[in-house]
């Protein structure tokens, strides 16, 4: 949460930081509510304060998916308003569905869904509204496309399994005995 990125995207991390747990009480001055945004600098203090924390960012080649315009070329509707990016959360998995949203977005939004790194290399500006049915990975007895048949007969894009750079965080340094306050 400090540094904004998943477990997956930490690397350099010693054996024990992913079975070692640790409690940490800290609040901000009185009165004081902090955004997410705020708080993960004061985040980031904390860890290099109490555990010595050293760290920087890299980008990594890894596997995943380029997400790219299918051949017929993209089937989008721009979007109709101007809000902010949005989304409806859905019971069913293998239903998503947004308005506003730029191909980077969508990309970020799959990339929940393959549970890989998607990079955008459609190429397309704008905003668009997007409504996408398939079937969840899993569910073998669905009538719903794959997601990959889905993205391109309803989205008129595609998934390529390929490198794409991901951002992550490369431990360089980090304590095992927090300093005591």
């Amino acid at each position: 949460m400090a540094y904004g990125v998943d477990a997956d995207q930490v690397f350099g991390k010693p054996s024990w930081l992913d079975s070692d747990f640790y409690d940490i009480e800290a609040k901000p001055e009185e009165g004081v509510k902090l955004s997410r945004d705020e708080l993960k600098p004061r985040l980031q203090n904390l860890l290099a304060e109490r555990f010595h924390l050293a760290a920087h960012f890299e980008t990594k080649m890894v596997r995943g998916y380029a997400l790219v315009a299918a051949r017929g070329g993209p089937k989008l509707q721009p979007t109709k308003g101007d809000h902010f990016p949005g989304f409806r959360i859905n019971s069913v998995p293998g239903d998503l569905e947004g308005f506003n949203w730029s191909m980077p977005y969508l990309a970020a939004m799959l990339q929940h869904v393959t549970s890989l790194p998607v990079a955008d290399r459609t190429g397309i500006p704008g905003s668009y509204d997007i409504k996408l049915e398939f079937a969840p990975e899993l569910e073998q007895d669905s009538t719903l496309p794959s997601l990959f048949t889905a993205l391109r007969e309803t989205l008129g894009l595609e998934l390529k399994a390929q490198q794409v750079p991901m951002q992550v965080l490369v431990i360089d340094h980090i304590d095992r005995v927090p300093v005591a306050n």
